[in-house]
């Protein structure tokens, strides 16, 4: 077991990526605080599961935030890594064309986006993530013997990719957040990665048949969606000891939509 012994706070553990990424570190050994807004949701999702503890925290408030990791540390001791799999993708943005043809006109034109669902998104995706690397750094500096702190942004921070607007925006200024942090930690041998997924089948990713799911799978050689398992195993990799070497780095399982 990779995770034996380890104490790990996951956020977004309601569904998608982040409740893969709970259920696979608890299979590998690690006490796991699973951490979303939608309680309901959440208790349902991690029902059962013996060695995760449930906690309602909303990332964009800092408050919540810092009552949640005092409710893991409370019940762990200790914290040795962190995922920060919150996100929402936000209902406006620019209409995604291939050539002549705009392939979903229900998207808002840039000038259509207003103050707060801009700042909506980036409160959640962008400053969230923020809150949630301090306070982890706040626990692991103290103990002393490192961490592994994982950002999840997405490969529409790295190429044009059919999102709205203020998707990749966030998620590109998560890249940026990871390698300052990452240069800044590295002494403390607390290590900061990114993960950058592509299309995957989240509550994110429009169902079979509508036009963005097929533009995103035009851009990539593998056609088809990743599972959320498949991204988990990519963040156990960096949650890891296999992972030592690793600071600063964005991996970004995409299907080859970005080489």
């Amino acid at each position: 077991m990779r995770l034996q012994g380890k104490a790990a706070l996951v956020t977004g553990a309601a569904g998608g990526i982040g409740l893969a990424v709970v259920r696979r570190f608890a299979a590998e050994g690690a006490r796991v605080t699973a951490v979303d807004a939608d309680a309901e949701r959440l208790r349902a999702a991690v029902a059962g599961i013996d060695s995760v503890i449930p906690v309602i925290a909303d990332v964009g408030d800092s408050a919540s935030v810092d009552a949640a990791f005092a409710a893991h540390t409370g019940a762990c001791g200790r914290l040795d890594v962190l995922v920060t799999a919150a996100g929402i993708s936000g209902t406006r943005g620019t209409g995604w064309e291939v050539g002549d043809t705009v392939i979903d006109d229900t998207v808002n034109d840039i000038e259509n986006i207003d103050d707060a669902e801009f700042l909506r998104v980036l409160n959640v995706n962008l400053v969230g993530t923020f809150y949630c690397l301090r306070a982890a750094v706040r626990i692991m500096r103290p103990q002393g013997q490192g961490g592994s702190i994982i950002t999840i942004s997405s490969v529409g921070a790295l190429v044009n990719f059919p999102l709205p607007l203020p998707y990749p925006a966030s998620k590109a200024g998560v890249l940026g957040l990871t390698r300052a942090a990452a240069a800044r930690l590295a002494p403390d041998n607390i290590r900061v990665n990114a993960v950058a997924p592509g299309a995957t089948e989240t509550d994110m990713l429009p169902p079979e048949g509508a036009p963005l799911r097929e533009a995103a799978f035009a851009l990539q050689p593998i056609k088809r969606a990743a599972s959320p398992a498949e991204m988990a195993n990519t963040i156990l990799f960096l949650a890891s000891d296999e992972a030592a070497f690793f600071t600063g780095q964005t991996i970004s399982p995409n299907g080859g939509a970005h080489m």
